[in-house]
């Protein structure tokens, strides 16, 4: 926040103004969400992307077939999900806190308290309140690895300890309804409305943008793989013939070709009989 200030004391205002949205610690536990971004906005422009240049009623109906596909799969899927079974985010969350919670050591201190040692630090643990000193347990839901560690140490299910928003129950009321299908325009009734005509405007010269703007403070798509390997200078970032170093090949094939050329040319090539029988 010092260095912040030091750049724009604006902006440290702005965020002392508004700690829920982006201080972890500020967040509501009830939500169970740990990160707070846009990336379904996100996202969703990228799966619009084919169809911006559409008109409205057609861009419109693009977006409900394709939301209608990937809400029934979920629907689909929370109908085949049995009673007590995490979503697949969870599960994956939760084998990934296993293996780090390998590292850890947990000490009972009795009344369903705990103290788990990671590294250095400990951290008391109270499963009757589903509390962590890291505050990880409380904002996401999901047992953070000190708490795993007293889970498998005293032999319970960490699947008791997940709160319900991650399980089954939620998912299948989450997608209960779906998107119905939906008869084509050419089936339509008639009611003698007028039609509506799109407004007269003026085409812009050139081909409708479909790339978002990027922001001024936005860092710039890379282009280019960062795993490219120069073979003059052996360095990443570029290849040799963007090579400003001006180095030379380690394998040197210019230099063998060169060579070999001088030495058919020194020691009489073909080119060289052809000029000297048309002397002779």
């Amino acid at each position: 926040m010092e260095k912040i200030s030091e750049y724009n004391a604006n902006a440290t205002a702005y965020l002392n103004s508004c700690i829920e949205q982006w201080s972890r610690h500020k967040f509501d536990s009830t939500v169970c969400c740990d990160h707070n971004t846009t990336n379904f906005v996100e996202s969703f422009n990228a799966c619009t992307k084919p169809f911006r240049d559409m008109p409205v009623f057609s861009l419109l109906e693009a977006i409900r077939s394709w939301c209608m596909q990937r809400v029934g799969a979920r629907f689909d899927k929370a109908v085949d999900m049995e009673e007590g079974q995490l979503t697949a985010y969870a599960l994956k969350e939760l084998e990934e806190r296993t293996a780090e919670s390998r590292l850890c050591y947990a000490t009972a201190c009795g009344g369903g308290e705990f103290e788990v040692r990671d590294g250095h630090v400990n951290f008391p643990i109270r499963l009757a309140t589903r509390s962590c000193a890291c505050g990880k347990w409380q904002i996401c839901g999901i047992p953070c690895k000190h708490a795993l560690r007293v889970i498998y140490d005293q032999r319970m299910n960490p699947h008791d300890f997940i709160s319900p928003w991650f399980k089954a129950a939620a998912y299948k009321l989450t997608y209960a309804e779906h998107i119905h299908p939906m008869a084509d325009p050419s089936q339509w009734p008639d009611f003698g409305l007028p039609s509506i005509q799109p407004p007269t405007i003026k085409r812009p010269s050139g081909r409708p943008a479909k790339k978002r703007k990027r922001g001024a403070n936005e860092p710039k798509k890379g282009k280019r793989n960062t795993n490219v390997k120069c073979g003059k200078c052996r360095e990443f970032g570029h290849n040799s013939r963007t090579c400003k170093s001006g180095g030379t090949s380690a394998t040197g094939p210019s230099t063998s070709k060169s060579g070999a050329a001088g030495a058919s040319t020194s020691n009489g090539g073909p080119n060289t009989r052809k000029r000297s029988k048309a002397a002779a």
